[in-house]
């Protein structure tokens, strides 16, 4: 990764320009210094090093990440040498997991990568749940996927999204400010934090706790804070359109907040949905914008509707009329 040093950083010491200038983390710089791995104008340096302007500073650290490569087709929506933007249908995972050790998104990006002649290596900034279609963002570099992870984490990343929800939404636009935690006892569900645990539940953290096991947020009562805009696009007797941004970006975040407002998501059977008009969640990840966190320049990109959610309009559009 190489970035040159602007006119105004001069007088700034090498680490102040990493940590505040480029955003990179600490642990990404205190390791490329412990391997020799930052260089300026091609020669190692030290992080003391005051700047004068106008060098150019290279990172060099480790590659992690990597998955098997395997020639799952992909749909490549923008390329450059730092990052990739991917379209993913629904019903594929984005990253190898337990459950799904193959096939996956990362498995056909990585596979797309060593055609091109590049490192495999893998490393996506934000996920999207299986039934989810839609923009992925991967990086090809770990501080480009570093410094993009911290854009999402500040909520510099714009996420919107298209949702189908049960129901005709009466309000034209609204916000949902409400916690989110795990369903106790359920291996992927999670609920709107209302209310304590029981006395068992909280039992059992305690003791987890007293045993040196971290506790993440959202196995508490309190859960992790989760913030969802959404505003209405149209209405169909009985369903209702939305775009939806995400201000955090909660595991089930989007599909949890509909729930709660007593409009789960089409097909959303975990969360109280039906499949009779639509074989999975009508969730799309329709639309991704970010500065691109080495040119500067503001990158926007969107997605259409995927066949099925778009088939699913035209049907309600026949049945129904236009609104």
């Amino acid at each position: 990764m190489r970035f040159a040093v602007e006119p105004e950083a001069r007088g700034l010491r090498l680490g102040q320009y990493l940590f505040d200038r480029l955003k990179l983390s600490r642990t990404l710089v205190r390791k490329a210094k412990a391997g020799g791995a930052i260089l300026v104008d091609g020669r190692p340096a030290r992080t003391s090093q005051v700047l004068t302007g106008g060098e150019v500073v290279e990172i060099r650290v480790a590659q992690a990440g990597r998955v098997t490569p395997e020639p799952v087709p992909i749909q490549v929506v923008y390329e450059d040498p730092y990052l990739l933007v991917v379209e993913k249908p629904a019903g594929m995972v984005v990253h190898p997991v337990r459950d799904y050790v193959s096939g996956t998104l990362a498995n056909g990006v990585a596979w797309h990568l060593l055609q091109a002649g590049a490192d495999p290596v893998v490393r996506p900034v934000q996920r999207i749940d299986r039934e989810t279609s839609g923009l992925v963002l991967f990086a090809r570099d770990p501080a480009v996927a570093g410094r993009l992870a911290r854009e999402l984490e500040r909520q510099k990343m714009e996420r919107r999204y298209i949702a189908l929800v049960e129901g005709e939404v009466a309000a034209d636009s609204g916000t949902v400010n409400r916690p989110l935690r795990r369903v106790w006892g359920h291996p992927v569900a999670r609920e709107v934090a209302e209310g304590p645990r029981t006395p068992e539940q909280e039992r059992l953290l305690a003791e987890a706790a007293a045993a040196g096991r971290t506790l993440r947020e959202d196995w508490t009562a309190a859960g992790q804070p989760a913030v969802t805009h959404w505003r209405v696009l149209r209405r169909w007797p009985g369903v209702s359109m939305l775009e939806l941004q995400l201000e955090t970006g909660r595991t089930h975040q989007i599909r949890v907040h509909m729930a709660y407002l007593g409009h789960p998501l089409l097909g959303d059977e975990l969360y109280g949905g039906s499949r009779a008009l639509i074989g999975r969640q009508a969730l799309h990840a329709a639309s991704l914008a970010f500065v691109h966190p080495v040119s500067g320049e503001l990158l926007r990109f969107t997605s259409p509707l995927p066949p099925d959610m778009a088939g699913l309009v035209a049907r309600l559009d026949a049945g129904a009329g236009t609104s």
